[in-house]
């Protein structure tokens, strides 16, 4: 009986201890794949504020995915919003204005967002909805209204750098 007890005990304490080396292995392996791939997995509720772009200003927006420098995001965006909004991904054109509009001899300016001083090249990709989901490519993406009305956005994104 007591040999039996003895290998019971055994038995729960290397179960006990494989337990833990599977989650600490699991766990640094997540870790160190988040890392490497910089993998933006994000779902969340968040209340809009004025948007940062020069002349955007009485505009209200929520970023869904924050531009990083040199970073190009590939994911989806699922969505449901208070009030109608676009769905606008936008890429970091900084520095790359002036360049292209000398190769084209041209003083048009495209649409640029200037935000601190960086400048962004938006795409609208949905025009006034409520909820969706939308594939997207950019440095971002955000919800955006020309109202002064803030809203909420409830939100689930799934994006990978494709370019760094």
């Amino acid at each position: 009986m007591t040999s039996d007890k003895n290998l019971s005990e055994q038995s729960l304490s290397l179960g006990l201890l494989l337990v833990a080396i599977v989650g600490i292995a699991f766990a640094t392996s997540t870790s160190i794949l988040n890392n490497n791939q910089l993998e933006a997995q994000q779902q969340q509720t968040q209340t809009s504020m004025p948007h940062n772009a020069k002349g955007h200003e009485s505009h209200q927006a929520v970023q869904l995915q924050n531009a990083s420098q040199g970073v190009v995001y590939n994911g989806t965006v699922t969505f449901n919003t208070s009030k109608p909004v676009d769905i606008i991904a936008y890429d970091d054109v900084t520095g790359q204005q002036q360049q292209q509009q000398q190769q084209q001899n041209t003083s048009a300016t495209a649409n640029v967002w200037d935000v601190n001083g960086n400048k962004y090249a938006p795409k609208t990709l949905m025009k006034n909805v409520t909820e969706g989901t939308v594939n997207f490519e950019g440095a971002g993406i955000l919800t955006h209204s020309t109202l002064s009305q803030p809203y909420t956005v409830t939100f689930t994104i799934n994006a990978v750098p494709i370019k760094q």
